[in-house]
């Protein structure tokens, strides 16, 4: 982030704000799909970051959208998607379903044999044949720092469900075209090595269940996990050779040259891309601590504790003020009302004075979209894209969020 444009931003949009700059998502984007194997399609799973600026650059890089609520599905019509769009998410309402169909969206990742039900029932109600990929939890465990299948999940089927003999005849149901698997099995995947067994057992499974089902696989989506870090400037993940293993993986499987492979991502893709810039509003000692007090707190920057979100012992806040000399032990908190407003505990860092402008890099996934958004009230920050140095489209959650129902 570049200290002028920070000021500048501030200047305009006061503090704090996220600023995301669209040529590293362009490049994140460029650089994951030339990984994937020949003819892999690449989805971008708007819970992480729904920004439509961010989404906007991806459909232009050729990524199609996956969404999982109202609020996304708006995200994504504000950003220019229309086709190929697929609804998932383990608990769609008829709402949900009901907004997706009258809004052109006729994929879906179905999650459960209730979940197949009221698709079937609203697609027929609205006229029409959707294709479905079913979305299953198999038995194997995955590699991931957050598992999502391979353990006891709220995530899709269990592949037991799948492979018993009644499952075939309880998914024949009208208005719906069984067209895949989807398998997802967690995120921030550590390794090249497990991003190509995860895509193995995608692979083994589909062929599994459809066999077991009785449709012809025609789509397989083995997921994503791809890494980045985050709220820090760790070194991004090397991903060498993971085209060559994810090749191997998908030329072994009886599936490759008859269905289309497709991967996912949202950290990957645009996590580098957002910058938090705040402000320090106060630097106090009490008794043998230091706290240094900004006007971003846990309700703004992965306040999603749940899931390890909240970053307590590290973030890197780079002073885009000035450079002090030496080194000084603080705890970094927010403004907010409440001693569960920290992030970040024992930090190192040079010392800092009230009015510095500070820089928390990637955060441009899972950062405010991700955060208590509504404790205590406080104003939403600004979003503002950028490229080239020079700011193109400011939001406001309220502008794209599931507050939206104008569609």
């Amino acid at each position: 982030m570049n200290a002028e444009l920070a000021h500048q931003l501030i200047a305009d949009h006061g503090s704090p704000l996220f600023a995301h700059d669209l040529n590293v998502v362009a490049e994140r984007a460029r650089v994951l799909q030339n990984a994937l194997p020949d003819g892999a399609r690449l989805y971008y799973s708007f819970k992480a970051n729904p920004l439509p600026s961010i989404a906007r650059e991806l459909r232009l890089a050729g990524v199609r959208a996956e969404v999982t609520s109202v609020g996304e599905l708006v995200a994504a019509q504000k950003a220019g998607f229309s086709e190929g769009i697929v609804m998932g998410g383990p608990g769609k309402s008829e709402r949900v379903i009901q907004m997706a169909l009258k809004n052109g969206v006729t994929s879906f990742s179905c999650e459960s044999f209730t979940d197949a039900a009221r698709i079937s029932t609203l697609a027929q109600k609205e006229g029409v044949v959707v294709d479905v990929m079913l979305r299953v939890n198999p038995t194997q465990a995955p590699d991931a720092r957050l598992a999502m299948s391979g353990v006891e999940s709220q995530f899709g089927f269990d592949e037991a469900l799948l492979l018993a003999p009644e499952a075939a005849e309880k998914l024949k149901l009208p208005g719906l075209n069984i067209r895949g698997v989807h398998v997802y099995f967690g995120t921030q995947v550590g390794s090249v090595a497990a991003l190509g067994k995860n895509t193995e057992c995608a692979l083994d499974t589909a062929v599994r269940v459809s066999a077991a089902v009785g449709f012809e696989c025609e789509v397989v989506n083995a997921g994503g996990g791809f890494p980045w870090p985050y709220a820090s400037d760790a070194a991004a993940p090397d991903l060498g050779g993971l085209r060559e293993t994810l090749d191997a993986a998908w030329k072994a499987s009886p599936l490759h040259g008859s269905a289309q492979l497709c991967f996912e991502s949202g950290r990957y893709l645009c996590a580098g891309s957002g910058t938090l810039i705040t402000t320090v509003l106060d630097v106090k000692r009490a008794g043998a601590k230091t706290y240094v007090v900004l006007d971003t707190g846990i309700h703004q920057l992965g306040g999603m504790s749940g899931l390890g979100r909240i970053p307590r012992a590290s973030i890197t806040l780079k002073n885009l003020t000035t450079q002090r000399e030496g080194e000084t032990v603080v705890d970094v908190v927010g403004p907010l009302c409440s001693p569960l407003d920290s992030l970040a505990r024992g930090q190192k860092m040079a010392p800092v004075e009230v009015g510095d402008v500070l820089a928390v890099p990637n955060v441009g996934a899972y950062g405010l979209t991700a955060s208590l958004v509504g404790f205590l009230s406080h104003e939403t920050p600004a979003e503002v894209a950028y490229r080239d140095g020079a700011a193109c489209e400011t939001w406001f959650m309220s502008c794209w969020h599931g507050r939206d129902r104008s569609i």
